[in-house]
């Protein structure tokens, strides 16, 4: 094949490609303000004016200038030389900052890390307005007026008959620039001003009071959390905001310095390359505080304090390790449910609702992170998806992560100022290893709210005691009646109350039962179901062969003894659960407790065989109680139950569940070897609606002392090493000689 012409030719785009860019890079007029503020931050100017003046007149492009609307940006920093303007400031992308940053030329005389690195955050420019006028003076020079008009850069009446001929191209557009002496605007000795003209949008009051909350939260506070852990940062970035010259201030604009200082529930601490979390966690009500140490991705470390992390998943699933860098945190949460009116003003609370999780890098925000609405770690998503108790409410938390340019280069800023790219995956390394840093705070604050509810619940019997106090003075108080009317009524009214007592304690019992009854339902239901499914596809595989007549006799025989054996397994279930309805519990009779632990054994095997090891065959004494079989069933199935779910966070690849019986001391000791009981829920573990399961029902244990103390006998968990049968939970049950 002959190559008849050749030849080459760059790029040369239209100039409308600085419209659409300006336009789509930055999708919000708000981050347009700050993009331009952050430059001036990189100038190392101390003070940035931003002004809003005329704005009641946007659209009206006609009037006299100094009529027209404008929003101006003026700053004290170092200003820029002609040549910046001609090599830098006007050749977008240009890699100035870039070159710096790989010769780890990263800070400003200042020491100020430099934020931009792209080269287009100028475009910001275009998102405002269409006219630019550009002041600027580097020290020793002399001052650079550039002039820029956007509506150059395409056709003056752009509609749909444009020809192409009406477009000019990107280099056909000149913009002028002028070497001033004296100066005209700048004063100073260095610093910049912009003045935009045309304003392209309209500004509410709404919009005003978000651009000043934003530029409240573009530097972090003064967090001596924060400072704990190594961040520092020096405030010397003073963003002033104006209208028509008048300084812009919104009191009723909380500040993050309430929520740090009157937070219910805090956790700081940093994450390390390998993933290892050093933090400390605080609660004020109940006062509790502690700090440690762990591995996110070690499941057995994190077993040992009942910690089972969703999000880590993603590490497991692609067979990684963390590349995102360390960083550090500081968490602050409230429980909005329930609220501390000592604490929680009004407009603290929509606060905490319109503030999430920060991004800091080097003391500047990363947007959009923390913005009202931005949930980016899926926290609200992954409550409905997953498991609702596993993760804290997004509405509930607000805090920060710090992260830096240089402990975190692969995290960068999208072109869009909209984020952070996933560059080889670390944005979702950093995303999952925060999300799983919020788990562990979510799971130590269900402590504390579960201990500050059961403070405010007034048991039951506790409840009873104080009212039959009450009744008690009542009844001395009227033995010295010699009101005839008042003796009788009262009589009647302690009559009334008898039978309201006996009638509340039956229904209690009776909901206690069936709560019991319930969840061994749930379980045999399952089970029963799992295996009539079994039976149903082994019948439908038959039955082909028998349709095509390619069944041997002894296929039939294998058929029949799988199904008499599968239906043996679910009438023996259907047995274990017929003594725990209430018409079952009123049979009273002697009652064996090793062969009740041998039936809940065998009730369990699909996940005891083979997998957990049991001492049954080892268990020498027996106790033999004068009750009914339901009652001694629930009791093992419910502390059973919750050995094997327990067993199943450990991570213990020799799990095992060991019984005692003491005939002397009629004690029966149930014990396993996972993680144990942690010594702040020792406590709680037999309340009503208490778990740390994280979709538990809070009832089992509580059912269990409920059942127990009906044939007065105690439950506890032994907490003395010495005394446990296994190292992990162990429950000791005392029964009375007269049951």
């Amino acid at each position: 094949m002959a190559i008849i012409e050749h030849s080459s030719m760059p790029f040369r785009p239209y100039a409308r490609l600085m419209n659409v860019i300006g336009d789509q890079l930055i999708t919000d007029k708000k981050v347009a303000v700050i993009e331009i503020i952050k430059n001036s931050y990189d100038a190392d100017a101390s003070v940035v004016k931003v002004r809003f003046c005329n704005m009641s007149n946007v659209g009206y492009n006609s009037l006299p200038k100094e009529e027209q609307a404008y929003i101006e940006i003026e700053d004290n920093g170092c200003g820029m030389s002609l040549d910046v303007i001609k090599n830098v400031w006007l050749r977008p992308a240009t890699p100035n900052k870039f070159d710096k940053k790989k010769r780890h030329n990263l800070t400003t005389e200042k020491g100020r890390i430099v934020q931009g690195e792209k080269g287009i955050g100028r475009f910001a420019i275009h998102k405002l307005g269409e006219k630019i006028e550009l002041y600027t003076k580097a020290k020793g020079e002399n001052e650079v007026k550039l002039e820029m008009n956007f509506v150059d850069f395409n056709p003056d009446d752009a509609n749909l008959f444009n020809q192409p001929a009406d477009y000019k191209l990107l280099d056909e557009v000149a913009n002028n620039w002028y070497v001033q002496d004296p100066s005209e605007r700048v004063t100073r000795e260095s610093g910049t001003i912009i003045r935009i003209y045309n304003i392209r949008e309209l500004w509410s009051i709404n919009d005003y009071k978000e651009l000043y909350q934003n530029i409240q939260r573009m530097m972090p506070p003064v967090d001596e959390n924060a400072r704990l852990l190594g961040v520092n940062f020096v405030q010397d970035f003073t963003i002033e905001m104006y209208r028509d010259e008048k300084l812009y201030v919104d009191e009723d604009v909380r500040t993050f310095a309430d929520v740090i200082e009157r937070a219910q529930f805090s956790m700081i601490g940093t994450v390390d390359e390998n993933g290892d979390v050093h933090f400390q966690y605080k609660s004020l009500s109940p006062r509790r505080f502690f700090a440690d140490t762990l591995n996110l991705l070690d499941d057995s470390a994190l077993s040992i304090r009942n910690y089972s992390l969703y999000g880590t998943k993603w590490f497991k699933d692609n067979d990684r390790s963390p590349q995102c860098g360390p960083f550090s945190f500081t968490f602050y949460a409230f429980d909005l449910k329930n609220k501390d009116l000592t604490i929680l003003d009004k407009d603290l609370e929509r606060f905490i609702k319109e503030n999430f999780v920060f991004v800091m890098r080097d003391g500047i925000r990363v947007y959009p992170y923390g913005e009202k609405g931005i949930d980016w770690l899926d926290l609200d998503k992954l409550r409905s998806t997953y498991r609702a108790g596993q993760f804290i409410s997004y509405n509930d938390l607000t805090g920060f992560v710090y992260i830096s340019q240089e402990q975190n280069p692969l995290l960068k800023d999208a072109t869009n100022r909209q984020g952070l790219v996933n560059d080889r995956g670390c944005y979702n390394d950093f995303k999952s290893l925060t999300t799983a840093v919020t788990e562990i705070f979510n799971y130590e604050i269900k402590i504390d709210k579960n201990k500050k509810a059961i403070q405010k619940r007034v048991p039951i019997n506790k409840s009873n005691e104080a009212l039959q106090s009450s009744l008690l003075r009542l009844q001395k108080s009227l033995e010295k009646s010699k009101d005839l009317e008042t003796l009788e009524l009262s009589n009647k009214f302690f009559d009334a109350y008898k039978k309201h007592i006996g009638v509340i304690t039956d229904r209690m019992e009776t909901v206690e039962d069936l709560a019991g009854l319930g969840m061994a339902v749930e379980k045999s239901s399952h089970d029963s179901i799992r295996i009539l499914s079994l039976m149903a596809q082994n019948v439908k595989s038959f039955k082909k062969k028998l349709i095509t007549h390619k069944y041997q006799e002894q296929d039939l025989i294998e058929l029949f003894e799988e199904l008499e054996e599968n239906l043996n397994i679910v009438h023996e279930d259907m047995q274990m659960i017929q003594p725990l309805f209430k018409i079952q519990r009123q049979s009273i009779k002697n009652v064996s407790i090793k062969e009740c632990i041998s039936k809940v054994i065998r009730y369990f095997r699909n996940d005891i065989d083979g997998k957990i090891a049991t001492n049954l065959d080892k268990i020498e004494d027996d106790l033999v109680i004068r009750t009914n079989a339901g009652l001694i069933l629930q009791i093992l199935i419910n502390l059973i139950d919750n050995a094997i779910y327990w067993l199943g966070k450990s991570g213990n690849p020799e799990k095992k569940i060991h019984f005692a019986i003491s005939l002397s001391n009629r004690t029966l000791i149930v014990g396993d070897n996972g993680n144990g009981i942690r010594e702040d829920v020792v406590p709680l573990v037999f309340n009503e609606f208490f778990s740390m399961k994280s979709n538990g029902r809070g009832l089992g244990l509580y059912i269990v002392r409920e059942l127990l103390s009906r044939i007065n006998a105690q439950i506890a968990v032994i907490e003395n090493p010495t005394e446990k049968l296994l190292s992990g939970a162990n429950f000791i049950i005392k029964f009375d000689v007269e049951e």
